[in-house]
């Protein structure tokens, strides 16, 4: 017979459990569950440290363990020096040339306006020794070009004095300041890289298990630990049809066990949306062949209990 021929009985069945008690949709046998965090290496490397070791209590911020970083402090460095480089070349050219560049510039125009002072003495004679008829009218054109072209370097010499002193121009600066921020971000990404070397807690809890030990290689993704955060624990158990209703998200139940000095209180925080037949563990005679529904509830940190401790679950 399958399941769905069974259907019908199982709920005259459960009907008919149920009205034998009326406790029986209050009280529960459940067990208790742990969800356990796994940390792992986000990037491949050799263990060189692990100071979380199996049952160690670490706080958020503790270092579970650590992987080599050579290669990462090399390109961190490397990263650091271009960022200096490149702000070095963006002030360069924002500021225009430097003093020494200035003075050599300057240098040339003082031979330029020496040259021009001389060209103008010599048109000036030749001119009046044309005048007299000495000198042919070819040499007087051959000064004037020569006091022409002096003239044309002092004002050549003159306008690269007055560009050197500027800023270079809107397009340069622009393209050093990207230049610049491209040298921040890669070493910014260096330095994460760096960080990622070191792994710390991002929560609170005990440290159940360790599966790599320092010496050995931790690829990228693989967990080193297992952390149980503080409130890592929740009690699951099973209810039945006609019980449900009595239970919603938020809803507290009271946690016993055997050792235990004072109950636990619970908070609902799973309800299943699809019936079982049973559960997975048969916990007595009157759960059996019931229809029921998976509930789990959170327990507070610090209730003692350990995963896979039976209990008992009483709705409040």
């Amino acid at each position: 017979m399958n399941h769905r021929a069974l259907l019908p009985l199982l709920l005259l069945l459960t009907a008919a459990l149920s009205g034998c008690s009326g406790s029986e949709e209050n009280s529960h046998v459940g067990y208790v569950e742990a969800e356990w965090v796994y940390v792992a290496a986000p990037q491949s490397g050799w263990i060189v440290s692990r100071p979380a070791g199996e049952g160690n209590k670490v706080a958020a911020g503790d270092i579970l363990f650590t992987l080599d970083s050579e290669r990462q402090e090399a390109a961190s460095a490397a990263a650091g020096s271009r960022v200096e480089q490149a702000q070095a070349e963006a002030r360069d050219i924002a500021k225009g040339a430097r003093a020494p560049e200035i003075r050599a510039l300057e240098a040339q125009l003082k031979e330029a306006q020496a040259g021009l002072t001389l060209a103008r003495a010599d048109q000036n004679r030749i001119l009046s020794l044309v005048e007299e008829g000495i000198e042919s009218r070819q040499r007087g054109d051959q000064a004037k070009a020569n006091f022409a072209t002096a003239q044309a370097r002092v004002a050549s010499a003159q306008e690269q004095i007055r560009i050197a002193r500027l800023a270079a121009r809107a397009g340069r600066r622009e393209a050093a300041a990207a230049n610049v921020a491209g040298a921040r971000a890669a070493r910014n990404s260096a330095s994460y890289d760096l960080r990622q070397r070191t792994i710390r807690a991002q929560l609170a809890g005990n440290v159940s298990e360790t599966f790599l030990e320092p010496g050995e290689f931790a690829p990228a993704g693989s967990p080193v630990l297992a952390l149980l955060p503080k409130d890592g624990l929740k009690v699951r158990f099973f209810v039945g049809q006609q019980g449900l209703p009595n239970y919603a998200i938020g809803g507290k139940v009271s946690v016993s066990a055997d050792g235990l000095a004072d109950p636990v209180t619970g908070t609902i925080s799973f309800i299943a949306s699809e019936a079982e037949f049973t559960p997975p563990v048969i916990y007595s005679e009157g759960s059996r062949d019931k229809l029921v529904f998976l509930v789990e509830a959170r327990l507070p940190a610090g209730s003692k209990l350990r995963p896979g401790l039976p209990v008992d679950v009483t709705r409040k």
